[in-house]
């Protein structure tokens, strides 16, 4: 064998070589970059929950001035983030989405409607992003001429 062909040999072994590393670190930069974005969208919707959790926990305390922010605050990140959210949990975040007016208006006013909603509203949430197994013994409609 000719010291050509050696050469060209090794330096074909060597571009096999470094094509098997690259395409074995593509794959697995590509399903690191997958679970990367699915953890940021499940945190983006645990963020949104823990901002409502805390609007219902003030609510509770007679903090209406943070339950209302903290209301809002669960609202815009509830918007932001609705596209992302699992299809199948879509069509009832909308239905959450689609109260904003009535919730900051019954948490702004005080009392216990805004209490009641804003726990009934955390109790929705957690049911559409995990499911029936997140399901909180909160009453689903509040007991006599509710919102």
């Amino acid at each position: 064998m000719s010291r050509n062909r050696k050469a060209l040999l090794v330096v074909g072994l060597v571009a096999l070589a470094f094509l098997a590393g690259f395409g074995w670190q593509f794959v697995r930069a590509e399903r690191l970059e997958r679970e990367l974005t699915q953890t940021r969208r499940e945190l983006a919707l645990l963020r949104a929950e823990t901002a409502i959790a805390a609007a219902a926990a003030s609510a509770q305390r007679g903090n209406e001035d943070m339950a209302l922010k903290l209301a809002s605050d669960f609202f815009t990140r509830l918007q932001a983030e609705i596209g992302n959210a699992p299809a199948e949990a879509r069509a009832e975040l909308e239905e959450i989405l689609a109260q904003r007016d009535v919730a900051i208006a019954a948490v702004s006013r005080g009392g216990p409607e805004g209490r009641e909603l804003l726990a009934r509203l955390y109790a929705r949430y957690r049911v559409a992003i995990g499911g029936p197994d997140n399901a909180l013994p909160v009453a689903a409609e509040p007991p006599t001429g509710g919102l």
